[in-house]
């Protein structure tokens, strides 16, 4: 891969910010978004302002603040080799009877049309041996009770991928859905408050595994991480 450009949605805190800092350390250009933009200049300020970052503020549910972040990595980037589809959030852990209505609508609009908007506005800058590695969770690929719209949009962005991966094989674009499994994360520890975050990897294995993904000859599909 001779251009190492990258975009990475949610990419201030937890896994995503793991891998924008592999990626980083492995020399490729990083274009990143959070909603907050004091929350990217932490970001910044903590890896000791690197060159190679780029950082916009970007609410993924919205198409106009998708294309205007697009548009800023395109303009300092010129293309993209991997789009990652972090940004989620978990909604609430309760039954579809009890679900609050406007969460609901809110995880949806995150976690499935953000996904959409941003892998739509990235398709016409990839290019033969790009990736689109979206990531999916465990909730998404069997019944999850009391896992809710989050559950249901993670089984979106599993069939999103597939359907991707058909589209783009022709084009030489491999598409993977990412199950990173139990992580040391602020979701994590909003799902299961009792749970001892020390027991769990910390998102950095995850960041390591995501790049022996798109290094492995592996077609596209749905993978399940493996330490």
């Amino acid at each position: 891969m001779k251009s190492k450009r990258a975009i990475i949605t949610g990419g201030s805190r937890g896994i995503g910010r793991a891998i924008v800092e592999r990626l980083l350390r492995d020399g490729w250009q990083v274009c990143t978004c959070s909603r907050k933009e004091e929350d990217l200049k932490k970001l910044w300020e903590d890896l000791r302002k690197p060159e190679n970052l780029l950082t916009k503020a970007c609410h993924v549910e919205d198409k106009q603040s998708v294309k205007g972040f697009v548009n800023f990595c395109m303009e300092n980037m010129g293309g993209v080799e991997l789009l990652v589809n972090n940004a989620s959030i978990l909604g609430e852990r309760v039954s579809v009877m009890d679900y609050p209505e406007d969460i609901w609508d809110e995880v949806i609009r995150i976690n499935v049309n953000g996904v959409f908007y941003v892998t739509k506005y990235c398709l016409p800058y990839m290019g033969n041996g790009s990736f689109i590695v979206n990531m999916s969770s465990g909730a998404g690929k069997r019944p999850a009770p009391y896992w809710g719209a989050y559950a249901v949009s993670k089984f979106a962005v599993e069939g999103f991928s597939l359907l991707l991966a058909e589209e783009l094989r022709d084009k030489g674009i491999r598409v993977y859905a990412l199950n990173p499994g139990a992580t040391r994360t602020q979701m994590r520890a909003k799902a299961y408050p009792f749970e001892d975050p020390m027991t769990l990897k910390p998102p950095e294995k995850v960041a390591e595994f995501l790049l022996r993904l798109i290094n492995s000859k592996l077609p596209s599909g749905s993978y399940d991480y493996i330490d």
